[in-house]
């Protein structure tokens, strides 16, 4: 059991030293490890599938030198520290080149939700990454622990980020390799500086001894916050605006009454700001006129420039009533689908949804509460 602020004995650091520079040196079993690990997370970000990732995360050996980093901090042995800093040189620059390599074979693929989902850090990401460290310095510090280590490599996710700034150079999408790659160095830092201080509170290194380390941790981790609570402002505005406008799309329109709407999703870094809203399939169509009304609406409840989306998910609905009607042995004539209308929307025959996108500008009249929307009177254009 660990004696927490009290130094501990010259043996123990020795040995836990010795260990930390085994497993934080470059080696074929590194390179393997590591390689095979980008290899199976590029292929499951792109599959947009989190078992996949979450089987990339285990076999990835970067928690080593970092841990390693984090006592040579302290400590300040400069050869435990040059052995971490290059095996996680070589590991950065090696995952990146695999990575890129693959995205290359797949440029035909679209990015998924999982590739997308890791390109806005923010304080969330950091504090997964400090408890992360936190917990496998502990676990390094007694060797009885390590069967915890797998639980901390899938919760702070190095790999995953480290494929997708290879994805975002071969796609030359510069915005998702920027944030990946501030996503990967939130990590780095993260599991660092809380390593760092785990063992100073476990009496591994005097605090007198540490200040320089310390205080070097303190500097890097303050510039790297302050990207991160933008990037947390922007995510706050952004879910806002969603709530403010699921409300003025439920209460204010007629077009959505009814309708059940799934989400809503805000681009704010696009000019004019993007808001994708996703229903399932209403009785009536939706028209193109009916989407420039909206539009017309947000922009006048927001006091801001945008351009509203709709995707619509065709849904079918089936009850009970006709299995009933059936056993009853009632003859009951079938419902007629009904075909819809060539209306002048996009199909998205890929996602086997009808996108609706109004890039005119909207129509003079408005839909506000208690204003029925224009019958439609004339054919649609075939």
């Amino acid at each position: 059991m660990p004696t927490f602020l009290n130094p501990v004995e010259e043996s123990r650091l020795t040995n836990l030293q010795q260990r930390l520079r085994e497993i934080s040196a470059l080696s074929a079993e590194f390179l393997v490890l590591l390689s095979g690990s980008t290899l199976i997370a590029t292929l499951g970000l792109f599959q947009n599938s989190p078992a996949v990732v979450i089987g990339a995360m285990i076999i990835a050996p970067l928690m080593r030198p970092l841990i390693g980093l984090s006592l040579a901090t302290l400590t300040g042995e400069s050869r435990l520290l040059g052995r971490a800093l290059l095996t996680l040189i070589v590991g950065t620059i090696t995952g990146i080149i695999i990575s890129v390599c693959m995205a290359l074979i797949f440029q035909s693929l679209e990015l998924t939700p999982e590739i997308l989902a890791r390109t806005r850090p923010t304080l969330l990401d950091l504090g997964v990454a400090i408890f992360a460290g936190a917990i496998g310095a502990y676990c390094h510090s007694e060797q009885n622990m390590s069967d915890s280590l797998a639980g901390v490599a899938i919760s702070v996710a190095l790999v995953p980020p480290l494929s997708v700034v290879g994805i975002g150079l071969a796609f030359n999408n510069w915005s998702v390799a920027a944030g990946a790659a501030l996503l990967y160095t939130t990590n780095l830092i993260g599991i660092t500086v809380s390593g760092a201080i785990v063992f100073l509170i476990l009496g591994f290194t005097p605090l007198h001894q540490a200040k320089k380390g310390l205080m070097i941790s303190a500097l890097v981790s303050l510039l790297l916050i302050v990207p991160l609570c933008l990037s947390m402002k922007e995510l706050i505005l952004e879910n806002r605006i969603s709530i403010n406008i699921k409300q003025i799309l439920r209460e204010k329109t007629f077009t959505f009454k009814g309708v059940q709407l799934n989400d809503v999703r805000v681009e704010r870094f696009k000019k004019p700001m993007i808001v994708v809203a996703t229903v399932l399939s209403p009785e009536q169509p939706i028209t193109s006129k009916q989407v420039a009304l909206v539009q017309a609406l947000l922009i006048r409840e927001l006091n801001m420039p945008l351009q509203f989306k709709l995707q619509i998910i065709p849904a079918t609905e089936v009850t009970a009533d006709e299995e009933t009607a059936e056993s009853d042995n009632t003859i009951v004539a079938p419902k007629a689908a009904p075909e819809l209308e060539e209306l002048p929307e996009k199909k998205n025959e890929t996602n086997d949804r009808l996108t609706v996108d109004t890039t005119r500008p909207p129509a003079q009249s408005e839909e506000t509460t208690g204003q029925k929307e224009p019958a439609q009177t004339t054919e649609p254009p075939r």
